[in-house]
């Protein structure tokens, strides 16, 4: 997905360049990534950098990247809602978007979460303002070029120290997620070979965090290294704050703080039922040992990591197809999931009942089973096409 992603965007760019296209028809290319907060993400887009050229990068990022086109996420929570559409992409209409748009933007908020660029060390890349919060929507072109470089990246960093995550604290928080140490906000590895139960610590841990937020038991203005969560705080050094982490330049959410932790904890229960970040083992049919009200999914059988797969084999799993299979073909389904953690949260059920839940829905078959790429592995030939023909 890097490489090609890549190639598409620049040949969009000069394509923009060569035609010399007007702003009117720009404008009709723009904000495609739904769904929006609120006009934020346009007035941040004219803040950005050329208004020719970031609608042009807009559409080289909701072609290349399905996690950001198509709003899956969306509407699997939509459905956990209530919904009753005939099908589950219908429950994705503005009515709906604009009633829930504060929890929406929680649950797309670990595919594309906003974060300030070092204005003294900004990307060496000329589609990148230093002065405007990164986010796809805002600088399209500037996201792009750092989310393909990523990745290539991310591939040297683990054939020279494997074992260890790509990118860590430091390093921008989009690459963090999608490729490095913080990978468990989509249920997958830090790296390939990373136990499960390490992985599911990570991830239980970033949930008790989540839930503290989200039930308002936590506060969001303390610096998060200060804050009673081990596991958590050292992941956040400097001076960041929840407001920071879940909100930077997106203050129409700062209000709601407690639903856009739920989102972002709705984004990772979901992702866990993608076949491209976890293969699940078959349901027990049963009902959760400690709490009978909800059926137990399938195990974990093993999660994956994002750095050693083919891009187009893992979107093909992020789709609307995949996950109508997956409503069709399992109990519970990835939306009866969702809709217990919301109402759970609705009851505001303290995290000493929610977390046997989450061991529930994240039982391991067996602890020390060793991340890996899954079966979706880069093609040999593709990858010599791709440095046969000089890709980067």
């Amino acid at each position: 997905m890097k490489t090609s992603a890549l190639v598409f965007g620049r040949r969009l760019l000069q394509t923009a360049c060569g035609v010399a296209l007007v702003v009117a028809s720009a404008s009709a290319w723009s904000f495609q990534v739904l769904p929006k907060v609120s006009d934020v993400d346009r007035k941040l887009a004219k803040l950005g950098t050329s208004r020719v050229f970031d609608p042009v990068g807009q559409l080289a990022i909701t072609s290349a990247l399905p996690m950001l086109k198509g709003p899956v996420h969306e509407a699997i929570t939509l459905a956990a809602l209530g919904c009753t559409t005939e099908t589950v992409e219908d429950c994705v209409a503005l009515d709906a978007i604009e009633t829930h748009r504060i929890l929406l933007y929680g649950v797309r908020w670990p595919d594309d979460p906003p974060f300030a660029l070092d204005r003294n060390n900004p990307p060496q890349t000329k589609s990148c303002n230093a002065f405007v919060t990164l986010r796809s929507t805002a600088q399209p072109s500037c996201w792009l070029d750092l989310f393909n470089s990523a990745g290539a990246m991310a591939k040297t960093r683990l054939q020279k120290k494997p074992g260890h995550p790509a990118f860590g604290p430091g390093d921008f928080l989009l690459l963090r997620s999608h490729y490095g140490d913080l990978q468990f906000f989509h249920s997958m590895a830090a790296y390939d070979g990373e136990p499960a139960a390490v992985t599911r610590m990570r991830m239980k841990a970033w949930a008790q965090f989540l839930w503290a937020i989200a039930t308002r038991a936590a506060p969001t203005d303390k610096f998060i290294r200060t804050m009673d969560f081990d596991e958590i705080a050292p992941l956040f050094p400097g001076e960041m704050t929840v407001g920071n982490l879940l909100s930077t330049g997106i203050v129409g959410v700062r209000k709601n703080l407690d639903t856009v932790a739920l989102g972002a904890l709705l984004h990772m229960v979901q992702d866990s039922f993608s076949a491209a970040h976890t293969e699940r083992g078959p349901e027990s049919t049963g009902q959760c040992p400690q709490n009978p009200r909800f059926a137990q999914p399938g195990p974990i059988a093993q999660f994956y990591s994002y750095a050693g797969q083919a891009g187009h084999k893992h979107d093909v799993q992020d789709k609307f197809d995949a996950l109508n299979l997956q409503i069709l073909e399992f109990s519970p389904t990835v939306i009866d999931v969702s809709r217990s953690f919301i109402d759970l949260w609705n009851e505001k059920v303290p995290w000493s009942e929610v977390g046997p839940y989450f061991d529930c829905v994240f039982e391991l078959q067996n602890p020390m089973r060793e991340a890996g790429p899954g079966p979706f592995l880069e093609d040999v030939k593709r990858v010599q096409q791709r440095f046969e023909g000089g890709s980067q």
